[in-house]
């Protein structure tokens, strides 16, 4: 079965010499032989391209790492999801300002998402950067692979639809080319029938 399928696909190859095979179709075939060519050199140029990114997360997770402290936080108000307990005290969830000392000593405040929900004076974990300022979580590891593998996947995804669509075009025009030399050899013949040489 595998050795048929070789040999049909060898004898439909553009470089056969095969005189029913006419020019559009060794055109459209040669843009498959193409298309799925650059489609496999494509895998290293994707791969090079996740590894990159990767590396570049990776880098930029390392020196928030060094550079991010984690600190406590209090919580002082709520900006949403704010509800009163039956004891009086409000439960934060969602969105809160909390209150944390720079390393100047200062008190410095600022919106964070709170993990769970907490009363009014709580603390919660926030990072803030070495001039004592609210900043987002560092990158995990975890994230800069997952990040850098789905560069590499969309890179060669898109350049997949781009081939597939210029072979597509290819063999539409060259569909449209056949139809119309179907056409022109219809004629020929109708006309040839019609009026016979004497």
């Amino acid at each position: 079965m595998f050795t048929e399928l070789v040999h049909r696909w060898w004898r439909r190859n553009p470089w056969v010499s095969n005189p029913l095979m006419r020019l559009p179709d060794r055109i459209e075939r040669t843009a498959v032989v193409v298309g799925v060519a650059v489609l496999l050199l494509l895998i290293p140029v994707a791969a090079t391209i996740g590894s990159v990114t990767y590396s570049d997360l990776s880098l930029r997770s390392q020196q928030q790492r060094a550079q991010y402290v984690l600190v406590d936080a209090r919580v002082i108000d709520a900006t949403k999801s704010a509800r009163p307990d039956t004891d009086g005290v409000t439960t934060v969830a969602g969105t809160a300002i909390v209150q944390w000392s720079a390393p100047d000593g200062s008190l410095r405040s600022g919106a964070t998402d709170v993990p769970s929900a907490l009363r009014i004076g709580d603390t919660t974990p926030i990072w803030r950067d070495a001039d004592g300022n609210l900043v987002r979580a560092p990158d995990t590891a975890a994230g800069a692979v997952v990040n850098g593998a789905a560069t590499a996947v969309f890179v060669w995804f898109l350049g997949a639809v781009v081939i597939a669509g210029l072979v597509y075009l290819t063999s539409a025009a060259g569909e449209r080319s056949r139809m119309r030399q179907w056409d022109r050899d219809w004629q020929r013949f109708l006309q040839a029938r019609d009026h016979p040489s004497r």
